[in-house]
């Protein structure tokens, strides 16, 4: 027996509270706002609505200002709208100057909290392309690669973060400090990072005095596995040969050399 149309209204699937609520998500995935207030919780509708408002006053989403969306939200409003607002103040910021941020805080975050995964790794991708030294970057890259971006993170001025426990305690072990710059190496060490990531670390910092003096050991570490490994640290400069290169390991610590000795 065929079934009419209008038959449907009249099952679970397409009909209760849950089409409202499945109306209401979607028309927040597209930032439909006036849809959204009319499909909203009860007691809610004012709030898209007076995000409708404000974005029609701006002349759309592309021209809304971060600030004017700011002033909209509620800390109580349903975590569907929130997610929506997050992910539409990432969206903003992306299309400001690549070192935006709103209260201290990247694109990339506000997309991560919306939900927009993969806009928000792009959004990091692009920024550490032409940031390559911005920890704070490094530590939202940490959401996709954990071990890489701490290390990053770590040596170009961030927190030592809880996944590098076990190289922290490598270190301290070996007798070296401070532990940040060492963090690169024995994370080659350990496998978790390549020598291509070592040279890309090393070359940001190229020239540049970043940390105390006491860094200089870790770095020239580096430098000198870069040499061993047949890559030069410096490219206009000649690599040493791998067993002068092994030798000036040794004589920076012998601790790490037994280690890339295992490696190796």
């Amino acid at each position: 027996m065929q079934m009419a149309a209008g038959d449907f209204v009249d099952l679970p699937l397409f009909s209760g509270m849950h089409v409202q609520a499945v109306r209401f998500e979607s028309a927040l995935d597209r930032f439909d706002f006036r849809a959204a207030a009319e499909a909203a919780p009860e007691g809610w509708s004012d709030a898209p609505t007076h995000l409708a408002d404000v974005i029609e006053r701006a002349g759309g989403i592309d021209r809304v200002s971060v600030e004017d969306l700011a002033i909209c939200r509620q800390s109580t409003w349903p975590a569907a709208l929130e997610r929506a607002w997050q992910r539409l103040v990432g969206r903003r910021l992306e299309a400001s100057p690549d070192t935006a941020t709103y209260e201290g805080e990247m694109a990339a975050a506000y997309l991560l909290r919306g939900g927009d995964i993969d806009r928000a790794r792009r959004s990091l991708e692009r920024h550490l392309g032409s940031h390559p030294r911005d920890s704070r970057a490094w530590q939202l890259m940490t959401t996709f690669e954990p071990r890489r971006a701490a290390v990053r993170c770590a040596f170009h001025g961030g927190p030592v973060l809880d996944t590098l426990n076990d190289l922290v305690d490598l270190i301290e072990e070996d007798g070296l400090e401070p532990l940040e710059p060492w963090l690169l190496s024995y994370a080659w060490l350990n496998r978790d990072i390549s020598l291509d990531e070592i040279r890309a670390a090393l070359a940001v910092d190229a020239g540049m005095n970043i940390g105390p003096p006491e860094w200089e050991a870790a770095r020239n570490f580096a430098r000198r596995l870069l040499d061993a490994g047949g890559q030069r640290a410096e490219p206009h400069s000649a690599s040493p040969s791998v067993i002068t290169a092994r030798q000036q390991l040794k004589s920076i610590s012998e601790a790490a050399f037994r280690r890339y000795l295992a490696r190796a």
